[in-house]
Parts: structure tokens; sequence; C-alpha cells
């Protein structure tokens, strides 16, 4: 699945550089009142940065509570395993009952 993915994200900067080499015109961007010139290739490159380091940052809390939750789950696990040992170590430790050999003789009515 990460294979996939880093083919998928190489793929799509190779298309954007791409993109952003074939349009070199200067444009204008505005932006909150500011105004900037640059080549369409930079501001392109620029923006696929950006939208990559935005999604990193939106998936990061969820990647990270799960890594915390599989953690803890792997260590309970672990203490479960030991249990478990420790108490097959002492079931086998236990004295066996011994079978009754006096029976009381029944009687007849």
């Amino acid at each position: 699945m990460v294979i996939l993915t880093l083919i998928l994200a190489l793929a799509f900067a190779i298309v954007a550089v791409v993109f952003a080499l074939q349009n070199p015109m200067i444009v204008t961007v505005s932006l909150f009142g500011y105004s900037l010139e640059g080549s369409l290739a930079l501001f392109i490159l620029v923006s696929v940065i950006l939208g990559v380091i935005i999604g990193v940052l939106v998936i990061l809390p969820g990647t990270v509570r799960h890594r915390f939750e599989l953690r803890n789950h792997r260590r309970r696990i672990g203490d479960l395993e030991k249990s478990l040992d420790e108490q097959k170590i002492q079931g086998s430790k236990a004295k066996k009952i011994e079978p009754l050999t006096d029976f009381p003789e029944d009687e007849q009515v």
C-alpha cells in the first residue's frame, strides 16, 4: 500500500513539474490584498507543495493516534500472553488429585 502511494505521489509530482515547465509565462497573483508577480511554473509548484503539506498535516493526528493505540494493544497482548504462560506453568505444577481407593462398601437393600 505504501509503495502504491509513493508511486502515485511521484507520478503526480512529475505531471505537476511538466505542466509547470510548459507554462513559463509571468502572472500576477493577488491574495488578501497583496499582489505578487512571478512565473506560472513557480506558483504551480508552490501550490502543489503547500497542498501536500496541508494534506500531511490533516492526516497526521489520526495516524499518530492509531500508532499509539496499536502500541498499547501490542503491549496489552504481550501482558496477556505472559499471564497466560504463567497460568499454564501454575496449572502444570498443581498437584493432581489422587483417585479414591478406599470406597465404603455398598449395603445391599
